[in-house]
């Protein structure tokens, strides 16, 4: 019975021993410097789709680049510490020349990876890397890059998190093995779509190749507004319990009767001689207001 029992015993402490294994097991992961691929003389080329606005807010239209982001030299951040200089430039098709477009900053530490754009540091790869482990990754940013609805709210609460860890991923006719996905935001805001309604969406994922870097991003956010005017406006008169409806035509987008008269002044001017406007709202002008950037990988070194 004696050794039965330590028998139990022994078997629930090996049975600890695994599971405790295993939740160690659960949080091992590669170094971040495994997806970031830092170091002077690196580059990578990337085919860059940018989507803006169309004049008057009518839609979207997409212009595409070829840009190549080069770390150009080893530097320090305003905090001291090791980063790099990268430098984005575009390819100029007429006189095959590489013109310099723009400059970020990078800093690594054991467990962050930090990226420095338009003055904006993003916190974009965090240890562990698991899949759903997730981090406010616009946490130092203190202005955010949208000016327009609740986009600007929003954007400095992203939670990101990662997604599809060590998984292939392609881009164009490349392939490659071991990826990770940054899910940055996803907004299912105001859908399905109504033309009728403000609409607004946020959509930003990047993706890193271990041994490359980043070889994949895609973000874009929009707001959708409208205005509302006036049609089929009935002009009803009423005496003695029984009404008169005539159709007016005195919309507020200036289409009248003649009389140069809004329904609101018609209804002012009679109200005493019991006239009232009914009429039915419906939209107007609309507009669009947001921006996007596509990135994918052509080459790298």
């Amino acid at each position: 019975m004696k050794n039965k029992f330590s028998a139990i015993i022994l078997i629930a402490f090996c049975s600890l021993l695994v599971i405790r294994c295993n939740s160690k097991n659960d949080l091992v992961s590669d170094h971040i410097s495994d997806y970031t691929n830092l170091g002077v003389g690196k580059y990578v080329i990337y085919k860059l789709d940018s989507t803006i606005t169309l004049p008057f807010g009518t839609g979207f239209t997409v212009n595409s680049y070829t840009v190549k982001d080069s770390i150009e030299a080893l530097i320090t951040d305003n905090l001291n510490r090791p980063a790099f200089r990268i430098v984005r430039y575009v390819w100029d098709e007429p006189t095959h020349v590489w013109n310099n477009s723009n400059t970020f900053m990078a800093v690594q530490t054991a467990n962050k990876f930090e990226y420095i754009e338009n003055n904006m540091r993003q916190v974009r790869l965090v240890s562990p890397i698991v899949d759903n482990f997730s981090w406010n990754g616009n946490s130092a940013i203190g202005v955010s890059p949208f000016h327009f609805g609740t986009n600007d709210a929003e954007y400095l609460d992203w939670s990101f998190s990662y997604s599809n860890v060590g998984m292939p991923f392609k881009v164009g006719n490349l392939n490659f093995d071991t990826t990770i996905t940054v899910v940055q935001y996803d907004s299912t805001i105001n859908k399905p779509f109504s033309v009728n309604n403000l609409n607004n969406y946020s959509s930003s994922y990047e993706v890193y190749a271990k041994g490359v870097g980043k070889i994949f991003q895609d973000l874009f956010s929009w707001e959708y507004q409208t205005s509302y005017i006036t049609r089929n406006c009935l002009l009803i008169h009423c005496l003695n319990n029984k009404c008169d409806t005539t159709q007016i035509k005195c919309n507020t987008d200036g289409t009248t009767d003649g009389s140069n008269k809004n329904c609101d002044s018609i209804a002012r001017a009679q109200l005493d001689a019991g006239v009232r406007i009914v009429c039915d709202t419906v939209p107007g002008n609309y507009y669009y207001s947001g921006y996007g950037v596509k990135l994918s990988i052509l080459n790298h070194n």
